[in-house]
């Protein structure tokens, strides 16, 4: 149960980077403890809705321009590549790796460890993450965005929480899947940074494994 609570005291698959508490992590002993909350199929089901829905609103709206799909790493790179192989638009490919921090003075700012290098200026942007939790982070980005000059901006996740933390669920203009408030990873989400590569998305259930 240990590890449990210490999952709750972070934000929601978002790993504090602690090489002592790595070498305490069985990643077996977490597959162990969880199970599948939905299989790799449905998810790619509903990728396909997800880019459809994209596709559909986009088309014959981007003027001649180009859009610029922008990745959250590092969670967002697997459901990236899965949504970009789908759209069906003239597209650049840019990922963003932010962190957020809090500030005694000015709240929540964005620590960058990599910027886009494209000009965004008067160009449509999608912004595509793995996890639509609080939505802080997807919210920073977005606004940096604006700034920088895009002519639009546009969030998807590829799972959305239903809770009542952070942003309105509303927010955010896609989602592929809405699920319940558990601690989930796959699909690009990890726990303790691991098993972002799995095709389903797993649901932790401390003590499972017992």
């Amino acid at each position: 149960m240990l590890l449990y609570r210490e999952l709750l005291r972070v934000p929601l698959n978002r790993y504090n980077n602690s090489m002592q508490k790595q070498q305490n992590i069985n990643p077996q002993q977490l597959l162990a403890d969880s199970r599948i909350m939905i299989d790799a199929g449905s998810v790619q089901q509903a990728v396909d809705r997800w880019a459809a829905a994209i596709n559909q609103d986009l088309a014959g709206q981007l003027d001649g321009r180009t859009l610029i799909t922008i990745a959250v790493m590092r969670g967002g790179m697997l459901p990236a590549a899965w949504l970009i192989q789908r759209l069906k638009l003239p597209l650049f490919q840019e990922y963003v790796h932010a962190t957020r921090y809090r500030s005694g003075t000015s709240g929540h700012q964005l620590e960058w460890k990599h910027r886009p290098a494209l000009q965004l200026q008067d160009q449509p942007v999608l912004i595509i993450d793995d996890i639509f939790d609080e939505g802080y982070t997807l919210e920073a980005i977005r606004d940096w965005c604006r700034e920088e000059g895009a002519s639009k901006v546009l969030t998807a996740a590829l799972v959305r929480k239903q809770h009542q933390r952070g942003l309105s669920r509303e927010w955010l203009d896609y989602a592929g899947l809405d699920i319940p408030d558990e601690y989930v990873f796959g699909c690009g989400m990890d726990i303790y940074e691991h098993w972002r590569h799995l095709p389903d998305i797993w649901a932790y259930q401390p003590g499972k494994g017992d």
